[in-house]
């Protein structure tokens, strides 16, 4: 799927008003758009290569903001978030509680408003205020600097990080493609554990994106129970997970470890500073298993801008 019946596909989400809006733009316009946010009674942003930009009634982006800027308000915002979430917002429950709703296409909805609380745990959200529409791209050769440099010679465990909207996803989607890639010689089995269906873009059971002729592709499960499935039941050669968080998830990586298997995960962190004070960084590091922390520019998808060991991070 090219990324303009991709971006297409996203507008489709939204109100009647928008989608039509968004459509219409030229193609051009389309290839630089990475996030839409819509703010009740604020103006229609959307985040480009440039910084932000506003949509304009004129059927074009302005960096400057006057009049002639689309606006939403709470009615707007309620119908989009009743699409987004296909009019039934009951099945979409669990990951409106984490702030966020995937839909066709791989793109993320995350979602702010006011939260209903129980015993510490977001049980509902209501007066939905805020959506952030994020854009996903299949970009084949994202992963080219990765691969080259790390993969070259053989499997092993790596560990991409980079701040928000720094293509650690892309990244990862293009790596799995290059992996089980047959022609490049070895076939390698490769599993991706998908579990906010960024990574395949899996619609109907088939995946959106390219992964590759050798890969199987678990949607949906959580990272700690789709990483022990896959080593019970698909001998991988490598597991690729998106933003690794939690103890539970770790303990997953670990067994895997242990199994002999390789991973690719990702994880947000600015900076050094933040990667060296992140645990679930430093017990992952542990495992003596990962070779390689690959901290990502964020200013051009793929492109690295250091390459740390774990002795660098661990003190």
């Amino acid at each position: 799927m090219d990324n303009i019946k991709r971006f297409d596909i996203a507008a489709q989400s939204l109100s009647r008003r928008l989608a039509e809006y968004f459509t219409a733009l030229e193609c051009s316009e389309k290839e630089r758009i990475r996030e839409i946010r819509l703010r009740s009674r604020q103006p229609v942003t959307v985040i480009t290569d440039n910084g932000a930009e506003f949509a304009a009634n004129t059927g074009r982006l302005t960096q400057v903001y006057s009049d002639l800027v689309l606006k939403t308000d709470e009615n707007e915002i309620a119908d989009i978030f009743k699409r987004l979430c296909g009019y039934s917002v009951h099945s979409f429950k669990d990951a409106i509680n984490r702030g966020y709703i995937t839909v066709e296409g791989g793109h993320r909805a995350g979602i702010a408003g006011t939260a209903v609380t129980e015993n510490g745990r977001v049980t509902a959200v209501r007066d939905v205020c805020s959506i952030n529409l994020r854009i996903a791209r299949e970009i084949k050769g994202a992963a080219d600097e990765i691969y080259k440099s790390e993969y070259a010679h053989g499997l092993k465990s790596v560990i991409i990080a980079g701040p928000p909207a720094s293509g650690k996803t892309t990244v990862l989607r293009d790596l799995a493609r290059q992996l089980s890639d047959c022609s490049k010689g070895e076939c390698r089995k490769t599993l991706v554990c998908d579990e906010r269906g960024e990574i395949g873009a899996s619609f109907s059971g088939i995946a959106q994106n390219d992964l590759g002729i050798n890969c199987d592709l678990l949607t949906s499960y959580p990272k700690s129970e789709g990483i022990m499935i896959a080593l019970r039941s698909f001998s991988p050669d490598i597991i690729i997970c998106d933003e690794i968080a939690t103890t539970e998830e770790v303990q997953a990586v670990e067994a895997g470890v242990n199994s002999g298997v390789c991973f690719a995960l990702s994880l947000h962190a600015r900076n050094e500073r933040e990667l060296k004070t992140k645990p679930i960084l430093k017990r992952l590091l542990m495992t003596g298993e990962f070779d390689r922390v690959i901290l990502l520019s964020g200013r051009h998808v793929g492109k690295t801008e250091k390459i740390f060991t774990a002795g660098d991070l661990i003190a």
